[in-house]
């Protein structure tokens, strides 16, 4: 019940903000219409209150709740700074700013004044913090009124963050008014704490050594119709995030460590589409040129394939263009001593395998255009941590390593822009993918691939 009610308090909230959005955009166009046209000793450009600009409220209703809830403001404490609040609305006015600029740069739509913007993002910032500063008050004081008692039952020591937690967040109504150590109540005791104390609600913060004596808590509050919730931090993990669903009729705890963000994912999947194909329509001609470099430059194929790790270690051909000899694969046990790299990862600086026109393909990163066609199989991605051949995949020592397997491969990642092949650890270059999957959204996607251009124009670490 109360994350049903936590749920539609969010929804009334992203409503409210678009509403308060739109209205001070409208507002911004009023004083902008209003002003005169020598003002501060600028020139103003003539506007009129057009009802074109009704068109523009849509792109401003939708990204204000888009870009709060991105910046974390709805799942913000009653008690947070601010000054910290205003900074986040400054930013969401920002943010929608420029989201609007783009829809109409796209659109080629030049029917708004643009002087318009420089008095929305303030109304907006304004607005949204004193629909803040509003929902805060009416929260603080209707929970206040309003507290639902709860019981908390554990067997952790020295204790819980339950009453911290519960006081900084006096939005949900609950006051923490009965501790109870499991291993010491006995259920007569647990029934009566229920009764004196009009609990609305029982909270299971336990370990799974407990797990009989905490059915018996569950089925006496069952009994007498009070919700219950069993904490699902029974068993410590470094990095899975636990999640509960049903799968047919079974309740199931999810321990997950990779992104579990199914709208952004399938943006992603996409990005990656689409970026393939444009990206393989754009380079047609370039890579035709290359191809016929290849064979007019050195005996052999134009493409080098090779069974790579992909998703979860299922092996994939990975496509490049050659840019060494033919016999590579052969030679390289005569110059396994000259390895610069820790682990199972073979890198060589100067490898004498490597073509003329291989090497200047291998620092332009010109021969990895042909992985657009796995990025397009769906074997890839655009950013992901690279694939390994697969031998060097079986050869990984430590576990713990193969949790970049967990997300697919792509062409570019954190090691593209921050490392490349400077790198000389593979368990540096682990480091890095494991970040790279620890903190992922599409944004970080988006940054990355913005930050490989640079990188690859500049020959940065290319080898």
């Amino acid at each position: 019940m109360l994350f049903a009610r936590h749920k539609v308090r969010q929804g009334i909230l992203q409503v409210t903000d678009s509403v308060v959005a739109c209205l001070a955009f409208l507002a911004a166009v009023f004083v902008r219409a209003h002003l005169p046209q020598d003002l501060f000793f600028i020139k103003l450009s003539a506007a009129t209150l057009s009802p074109d600009y009704l068109y523009l409220l849509a792109p401003v209703a939708v990204l204000t709740p888009l870009i709060q809830a991105r910046l974390g403001v709805y799942n913000l404490n009653s008690s947070h700074p601010r000054g910290e609040v205003l900074n986040l609305c400054i930013q969401t006015a920002t943010l929608v700013f420029i989201g609007t600029i783009f829809i109409l740069f796209i659109a080629q739509v030049n029917f708004l004044a643009r002087s318009v913007f420089l008095f929305f993002i303030p109304l907006c910032a304004l607005f949204l913090y004193l629909r803040h500063a509003v929902t805060r008050h009416v929260a603080l004081r209707h929970g206040s009124r309003h507290r639902q008692h709860l019981l908390l039952v554990t067997d952790r020591t020295p204790g819980t963050d339950w009453r911290r937690e519960l006081t900084e967040h006096p939005e949900f109504g609950l006051s923490l008014v009965r501790e109870l150590k499991i291993t010491d109540a006995s259920r007569d005791e647990f029934v009566r704490v229920l009764h004196e104390q009009a609990v609305h609600l029982v909270v299971l913060d336990v370990r799974h050594t407990s797990f009989d004596k905490v059915m018996h808590f569950i089925r006496a509050a069952e009994d007498e119709g009070v919700e219950t919730w069993l904490a699902t931090n029974l068993f410590d993990t470094n990095v899975a995030h636990v999640r509960v669903n049903y799968f047919l009729n079974h309740p199931v705890l999810i321990f997950r460590s990779t992104p579990d963000n199914s709208l952004q994912l399938f943006i992603k999947h996409l990005m990656d589409r689409a970026g393939a194909l444009l990206l393989l329509a754009a380079g047609a001609v370039p890579m035709l040129i290359i191809g016929v470099l290849i064979k007019l430059t050195s005996r052999g194929p134009v493409f080098f394939k090779q069974q790579r790790s992909g998703l979860h270690g299922r092996p994939f051909i990975m496509y490049k263009f050659r840019s060494m000899v033919t016999n590579a694969e052969q030679l390289k046990n005569e110059l396994e001593r000259f390895n610069e790299m820790s682990g199972p990862v073979f890198k060589v600086t100067n490898d004498p395998r490597v073509t003329r026109l291989g090497r200047f393909l291998r620092r332009t990163s010109l021969d990895e255009l042909p992985q657009l066609l796995n990025v397009l199989k769906g074997e890839m991605s655009l950013v992901g941590p690279r694939p390994l051949p697969v031998y060097e995949t079986r050869a990984i020592s430590e576990n713990a390593q193969r949790r970049r397997l967990s997300v697919r491969p792509g062409i570019t990642c954190l090691w593209q822009v921050q490392g490349r092949n400077e790198l000389k650890s593979f368990a540096e270059w682990v480091k890095l993918d494991l970040q790279y999957i620890d903190h992922w959204n599409i944004w970080l996607d988006v940054k990355i691939l913005l930050k490989t251009i640079p990188a690859v124009l500049r020959f940065h670490g290319a080898k």
